[in-house]
């Protein structure tokens, strides 16, 4: 089975968010960031009024209103942040070959990505996992690296569900560990 597609800056982008949210380490980290970048406001402001003499309830409560409103802002601040690095790394010129045309092909033992100025082949048991947000597969050949397969490369759900479903078992067939 072999598919065409190409990948858009939005694809991209749409993994390294779906990579963001869905990993144990980065949601820690994004939740840390939270606790620790409110705690900063609070206490910072709690000093600052301390050392001004001017620290009264009012104060304490505004310091803890900006505190929440930086807790809750942060994951939009983070990704916004991240989408306009990613885009900014995408216009680079050593980066061109990302947002290609590609041709996807399941053979009977491998896996292998062409296009772009690549031409990437992977056996079934390398693959680590699939997972998928509203509009693409995420096919996991490392820790953090993914071929994107957007939705649009399917003419048809049925179509869709036929690549998911033979990924799946050449996948067991040789050694995998995802499931149907």
């Amino acid at each position: 089975m072999q598919i065409k597609y190409t990948v858009s800056p939005d694809d991209f982008v749409a993994f390294n968010m779906s990579y963001m949210y869905n990993s144990p380490v980065m949601r820690a980290n994004i939740r840390n960031t939270r606790i620790i970048s409110a705690l900063i406001v609070l206490v910072g402001g709690t000093v600052l009024m301390q050392m001004l003499g001017k620290l009264n309830v009012i104060s304490v409560l505004i310091y803890v209103a900006f505190a929440v409103l930086v807790f809750f802002a942060l994951p939009y601040t983070i990704k916004k942040k991240v989408r306009k690095g990613i885009m900014k790394m995408l216009m680079q010129p050593q980066n061109s070959h990302v947002c290609t045309e590609k041709a996807l092909t399941l053979d009977e033992k491998e896996l292998s990505l062409v296009g772009g100025g690549e031409d990437s082949h992977y056996t079934y048991d390398t693959i680590e996992r699939v997972t998928e947000d509203a509009e693409h597969y995420f096919i996991y050949v490392g820790a953090m690296a993914a071929l994107i397969v957007p939705y649009r490369a399917f003419a048809t759900g049925e179509e869709k569900a036929a690549f998911y479903n033979m990924l799946c078992q050449r996948v067991q067939q040789n050694g995998g560990k995802i499931k149907a």
